[in-house]
């Protein structure tokens, strides 16, 4: 599988090369409205993203970006509907980590292919895990806590949104990298996960910020790690996983837009341009800090590359988790 998702590296290259010869001149588009495809439920972070990009699109391309939720078999069914669309740059999809470095190994069988039915356009943001755990926890640090749970396995639990999530995931990359066993407990979702947390239910969550922002605050979790390269802007004080004493522990869920393979390379360079601009204006930033989101910026091609190396990262994760779904 390795060598495969390897291979797609050179294909993606490739891609690019034969689109932007057949494509030489830039099309006339849009003309008609652009829809955004968001293979999860509105109100997350996905959906956030897509519909405020959205707005700055319609802004910009003179045509309105309709967003439509398109749920189902953990993001499966809405990003399928993107690969099979025309690919003429009106029908996009935003997707996140998920979408396209960790459902195929999670699932017997995708209804696409992450490779080579997707077209990457531009990944804009991240929201990195921490790791939080209940204040009934006796470990002020990363270090007590890991001493802990290896003075007594399996004495813990560790609450996820559901088999086969990132906060499922990155509890497992954690896990094998200290070398400790904690049992699972899966919940429908962060929110339940994260009320069990504060009420001591549960001892242990690895999870984006934003969804433990309010019990950090009221001192019913603390927070003991980022599992980023570097410190958090909002949490300026919480120390990086390998500042706490675990390097190597790093898992971020990453945010962006794609398009159906074979859509026109001057539509994709057009619309990574104006996701770049977007990125950077100050505005959108501030907004970013809100939600404990860090921006991302990369050229088209770039992209591809980091959704390959990501799928390669996932792969090992997935398969040390031994979660299949179907």
């Amino acid at each position: 599988m390795r060598t495969a998702i390897l291979a797609g590296l050179s294909g993606i290259a490739a891609l690019c090369a034969s689109s932007f010869a057949a494509h030489a001149q830039t099309p006339n588009w849009p003309t008609q409205p652009i829809r955004i495809i968001v293979p999860s439920a509105a109100g997350g972070t996905t959906d956030f993203l897509a519909r405020v990009s959205g707005e700055f699109l319609t802004s910009r391309l003179g045509q309105p970006v309709i967003i439509e939720n398109n749920t189902g078999a953990g993001g499966n069914v809405g990003t399928a509907s993107v690969a099979r669309a025309a690919p003429d740059g009106h029908t996009l999809g935003f997707i996140s980590t998920n979408n396209l470095a960790i459902n195929q190994f999670l699932f017997k069988s995708l209804p696409y292919d992450p490779i080579k039915d997707l077209a990457p356009v531009a990944v804009v943001a991240e929201a990195p895990q921490i790791l939080v755990v209940s204040k009934n926890v006796p470990a002020k640090n990363l270090r007590e806590f890991i001493d802990l749970l290896k003075a007594k396995p399996n004495s813990m639990n560790y609450a996820s949104a559901g088999p086969g999530t990132t906060p499922h995931l990155a509890a497992v990359q954690f896990m094998r990298l200290a070398g400790v066993e904690m049992t699972h407990v899966p919940y429908r979702g962060a929110a339940p996960a994260v009320t069990d947390l504060a009420s001591g239910q549960v001892q242990m969550l690895s999870v984006g910020a934003a969804p433990v922002a309010g019990v950090m605050a009221s001192g019913d979790v603390r927070a003991l790690a980022a599992a980023t390269k570097t410190r958090m802007p909002l949490l300026p004080d919480l120390p990086t996983a390998a500042e706490a004493g675990l390097p190597g522990f790093e898992s971020t869920t990453w945010f962006g837009l794609v398009a159906p393979a074979k859509t026109p390379r001057p539509i994709v360079e057009r619309l990574n341009a104006l996701m770049r601009e977007w990125v950077d204006d100050p505005r959108v930033r501030e907004r970013f800090d809100k939600a404990y989101l860090l921006p991302m910026n990369m050229s088209a091609d770039d992209f591809g590359k980091f959704v390959v190396e990501e799928a390669g990262k996932w792969e090992k994760i997935v398969a040390a988790a031994g979660v299949k779904m179907d």
